[in-house]
């Protein structure tokens, strides 16, 4: 089995047939004791074009712009799913039972239309 130390390994062959001169079918634990780290070995960046990323390996679009520190605190601190409370008139949500899909105010009909 290759591991993920294998990239960066002097001893790995590069190769789809054989993993290395010492371990040509790879390794049983998630180890190697023959590890020895390849001092010009550079990580290989995946190039992805503005408003996309890897994710697993798979080029995905990136739907929202990434927030700020700030702009996530906020979120935290105001977003109705991690506060309990309708952002138009304050109900407390019950959090020992959320509801399990949309957190529709039962108070002042405001709709949760983030799903």
């Amino acid at each position: 089995m290759k591991i993920p130390q294998c990239d960066r390994c002097l001893l790995y062959a590069h190769n789809p047939h054989i993993v290395c001169a010492v371990h040509p079918n790879g390794v049983t634990e998630n180890h190697c004791p023959d590890f020895r780290e390849d001092p010009n070995f550079k990580e290989e960046q995946q190039w992805a074009p503005e408003g996309y990323s890897f994710y697993n390996g798979e080029l995905i679009l990136n739907r929202r712009p990434r927030l700020t520190r700030e702009q996530q605190l906020e979120r935290l601190n105001t977003h109705h799913l991690f506060t309990g409370v309708c952002p138009q008139c304050g109900h407390q949500f019950n959090l020992n039972n959320p509801p399990k899909i949309n957190w529709d105010c039962p108070v002042c009909s405001w709709v949760d239309d983030s799903v």
